[in-house]
């Protein structure tokens, strides 16, 4: 029974994630813009949100496996600034560590969004969507499902962190290493505190301040 339980939690995982690791071949191949929000808000925002969501009002998953419960003010405010202080100074210094290492580079990139409401709703909307579709599925219900394999905080943070990078696999290895390194930092917090929203908003907050250019790069930069 305990078998056919994990089985029935790791297939979950598969279909959340699955979407994830196809989408970047919109970045290859898709030239048009429009086209390319369409194919990312489907999949990777609206198809797993919809899932989670019949997932818990089905009662075959519990807010808790998604990370979606409550936080005291004080913890939420020092795991989100933590988690998004952390994140930029990651984001924004240690492609200077590890551009000499080899692999490959980008392999496609997400083509210039051409209206200007568009690109406000995609850097602030869309934006907010990533954090908390990514949140959800690779670090708090990731835990959730590794957690069932093995007790080692180690492994669930090397297995989720490598699992986050790999989304990011359109874009050259040094951003896989890059968001691996995030995700790692990210999932520590989340062991400390079981909960996903304040990494959620942390998530935003590093994915704004590396796409928006409201605030200077150069502030979180000393490499």
């Amino acid at each position: 029974m305990a078998r056919e339980s994990n089985a029935r939690y790791l297939v979950v995982l598969a279909v959340l994630a699955a979407p994830f690791y196809l989408n970047d071949f919109a970045g290859i191949y898709v030239t048009d813009w429009r086209w390319w929000l369409a194919i990312d808000y489907v999949s990777v925002k609206l198809f797993p949100l919809a899932v989670v969501a019949w997932l818990i009002a089905s009662r075959k998953m519990e807010l808790a496996d998604f990370g979606l419960s409550d936080q005291d003010a004080l913890p939420f405010l020092a795991a989100f600034s933590i988690a998004a202080l952390a994140g930029t100074l990651i984001d924004q210094n240690a492609y200077a560590l590890v551009w000499k290492l080899p692999g490959y580079g980008p392999l496609g990139a997400m083509p210039e969004i051409r209206s200007g409401a568009w690109n406000r709703i995609d850097l602030s909307f869309g934006l907010l969507l990533v954090g908390v579709l990514e949140e959800l599925v690779f670090r708090a219900y990731a835990y959730t499902v590794i957690r069932r394999y093995t007790a080692s905080p180690a492994a669930i943070v090397a297995i989720s962190a490598i699992a986050f990078g790999l989304i990011h696999w359109s874009l050259g290895l040094h951003t896989v290493l890059v968001t691996a390194a995030i995700g790692a930092v990210f999932m520590v917090i989340y062991l400390w505190t079981r909960s996903a929203p304040a990494l959620m908003l942390a998530h935003f907050a590093v994915n704004y301040i590396d796409y928006a250019r409201v605030i200077p790069k150069s502030v979180f930069r000393f490499l």
